[in-house]
């Protein structure tokens, strides 16, 4: 199979008019070619910071406050997840993952509530039928929470902030295990990105309130952000 275009090619994205080789579902070459087509070839895209649990209740929190609505324990959104079946949160996350996937999402890093229960729900949604993507299952990159046995399900933790419990054990736990472990920070204010970062995370969420000196240790670290 051969797919032409103009192709977004490399870390950069470089545009380059040609022709994707692909066999066994793999691509084995691009060739760089003058070609009669105007579509244009790039990468599935990857969704790094996603909470599809709470596709059980999307917009129900118009009007409140971020802690109101997803502050741990009982932030609406953590309300009305213990309230759910099982059957209806897979319900409702089997229907974003095939959104997803008709917009071009092949794979996403998901932080689920819910310990091991939540992993299983959101491996179920991924195994479900209508969620394929194109030719092969949109990939799930799953980060646990909320129970300390939820790495022996996922494929690593997801903190939901320095302020909100402390951290340290299960950040020692993620890395003994060769597992990662991602913290939200600076979403609220800057206060808790200082203590995230102390973490030695292997990845940031928001950063919006970031000042100067955290932006220096991000880039003295290599510590991406999503």
């Amino acid at each position: 199979m051969h797919l032409e275009g103009t192709i977004l090619r490399g870390p950069d994205f470089d545009p380059v008019e040609g022709r994707v080789v692909v066999a066994d579902g793999e691509i084995v070459r691009i060739d760089a070619t003058a070609v009669d087509s105007d579509d244009v070839i790039l990468p599935a895209f990857v969704n790094a910071h996603t909470h599809i649990g709470d596709s059980i209740a999307k917009e129900a929190g118009e009007g409140l406050s971020l802690d109101e609505l997803v502050a741990p324990p009982d932030g609406l959104k953590h309300r009305l997840l213990r309230a759910a079946t099982h059957d209806e949160k897979v319900a409702a996350m089997a229907r974003t993952l095939r959104y997803m996937g008709s917009t071009g999402t092949g794979t996403f890093l998901e932080f689920r509530e819910g310990g091991v229960e939540g992993v299983a729900a959101l491996r179920d949604a991924v195994a479900g039928e209508g969620v394929a993507f194109d030719e092969r299952a949109i990939e799930p990159v799953v980060f646990g929470r909320d129970d300390p046995d939820v790495l022996g399900a996922a494929d690593g933790y997801g903190a939901s902030g320095a302020r909100d419990a402390d951290f340290d054990a299960v950040r020692s736990e993620t890395r003994e295990a060769g597992k990662l472990f991602g913290i939200h920070a600076g979403e609220r204010d800057a206060d808790d990105i200082n203590p995230a970062m102390d973490l030695d995370p292997d990845f940031l969420v928001h950063m919006v309130h970031a000042e100067p000196i955290h932006l220096d240790r991000l880039s003295d670290r290599g510590t991406p952000v999503v």
